[in-house]
C-alpha cells in the first residue's frame, strides 16, 4: 500500500510554473481515453532541498505530460528511505545521494538487511552538494577536532550521511557527547535554541533552513584541513575534495574547504524502458524550468549522468546514446 503523499510542494510549483509550461511536441500526447499512470517520487523531510526540488520536478512532468502521467511528491526520511521504498515497490522514483547508493549496492546499509539492492537504477543526475558544518558563532567551535564532547546534528537517523559520518568520526578519533537525529529544519532550530552544538548536512547553498536561521543568529561555518579532505575522499570514494564558495551564506566570510557528493534521481527497474526514456528526456528538455525550481539544477545535464555510481535504467541508456554519449560498461544495466 502506498504511503500518504505530500502534495504541498507540488501545489506551490503548479501556481508558479503552470503559466510557462506547455506540451512540447506531439510525442508527449497520450490517448484521451487512457488513464494516466501514477508515480510517486520519494524526496526528504520538509525544509530539505530534495523536498523542494521534488515538488518542482513533479510539477514540470505533470504539466509537460498531463495525459500520460500523474507524479506525486512524497515527504520521506531521505535517501535511505527512498531507496527502501523503491526496492520494496512502495515508490517508483526517488532522490538519493551517491553515499546511500553505494551502501545500498554493497548491502551495507541497515535498510538492506545485508542484501544488496537489485531494483534501483539511475534516472537523472541532479546536482553536487557540499558537506556543510555550522554552529553558532558564539559556540567556540572552529574545527572538526572541536566536535569531541559536543552534541552533533546529523540529520535523520539511519540516513546515509548519519551512518557514514558516525563511521568517519570514529576513524578520526572524534567522540561526540551525543548525536542529534532529526530533519534538517528541526536540527537548525535545535542549533538556534542551544540544544545542538554543531550541525552537519550535505546541500547546495543556499539551504533554506540555514538562511532562515541566519536571519536571527550569527553562524560560523567549519572547514576541513587538507588532510581531513584527503582522509574522507580516500575512505569514502563517493566524496570529493571541494570548496564551498565565500558568500554562500552570511557567515561564510571566506571559502570553506570541504567535500562534496552527487545527488541523483533514481527509479525502479520495474519502470518500463519507454517511461524511463520519456521522463529523462522531458526533464533534460525543461532546463529553464528546472532553474526556476532551484539554481543547483544547472548541473542536471545528460553529460553528468556519467557521475552515477550504480547502473542506469535501460531507457536512460537509450536516450544518452541518442545524444552521442558513450555510456561506460559500469553504468550499463
Amino acid at each position: 500500500m502506498k504511503k500518504a503523499f505530500c502534495v504541498l510542494g507540488i501545489l506551490v510549483f503548479v501556481l508558479f510554473l503552470a503559466p510557462c509550461q506547455g506540451q512540447k511536441d506531439g510525442s508527449t500526447t497520450g490517448s484521451a481515453s487512457s488513464s494516466p499512470k501514477r508515480y510517486s517520487i520519494g524526496t526528504s523531510s520538509n525544509g530539505g532541498n530534495f523536498y523542494l526540488i521534488g515538488g518542482g520536478i513533479a510539477t514540470i512532468l505533470n504539466n509537460a505530460l498531463p495525459q500520460k502521467y500523474v507524479f506525486t511528491s512524497e515527504e520521506t526520511g531521505g535517501s535511505a528511505a527512498n531507496l527502501a521504498m523503491i526496492e520494496n515497490g512502495d515508490a517508483e522514483i526517488g532522490f538519493a545521494m551517491t553515499s546511500a547508493l553505494s551502501a545500498g549496492l554493497d548491502g551495507t546499509a541497515k535498510w538492506t538487511n545485508g542484501k544488496p539492492m537489485t531494483k534501483v537504477r539511475g534516472l537523472v543526475p541532479l546536482y553536487p552538494s557540499y558537506m556543510t558544518m555550522y554552529a553558532l558563532a558564539s559556540s567556540g567551535i572552529h574545527s572538526i577536532s572541536d566536535f569531541t564532547g559536543k552534541i552533533i546534528g546529523l540529520g535523520s537517523k539511519g540516513a546515509a550521511m548519519d551512518g557514514v559520518l558516525r563511521e568517519a568520526f570514529g576513524k578520526m578519533g572524534i567522540e561526540p557527547s551525543s548525536i542529534f537525529n532529526d530533519g534538517h529544519g528541526a536540527t537548525a532550530s535545535a542549533v538556534s535554541q542551544g540544544q545542538v552544538d554543531v550541525a552537519v548536512l550535505f546541500s547546495y547553498p543556499p539551504f533554506a533552513a540555514i538562511t532562515e536561521l541566519e536571519a536571527t543568529k550569527t553562524l560560523r561555518f567549519i572547514g576541513l584541513t587538507v588532510d581531513e579532505q584527503k582522509f574522507l575522499s580516500e575512505a569514502f570514494p563517493f566524496y570529493t575534495a571541494s570548496t564551498m564558495p565565500k558568500g554562500s551564506y552570511s557567515g561564510a566570510i571566506a571559502d570553506v574547504p570541504t567535500v562534496s557528493e552527487w545527488n541523483m534521481l533514481v527509479c525502479s527497474s520495474d519502470l518500463s524502458d519507454d517511461d524511463a526514456y520519456l521522463i529523462a528526456k522531458t526533464i533534460y528538455e525543461h532546463n529553464p524550468d528546472l532553474l526556476a525550481v532551484h539554481k543547483s539544477l544547472k548541473y542536471c545535464t545528460s553529460d553528468n549522468s556519467l557521475n552515477f555510481n550504480i547502473p542506469l535504467h535501460p531507457g536512460v541508456v537509450k536516450y544518452l546514446k541518442e545524444q552521442g554519449i558513450d555510456v561506460p560498461a559500469r553504468l550499463n544495466p
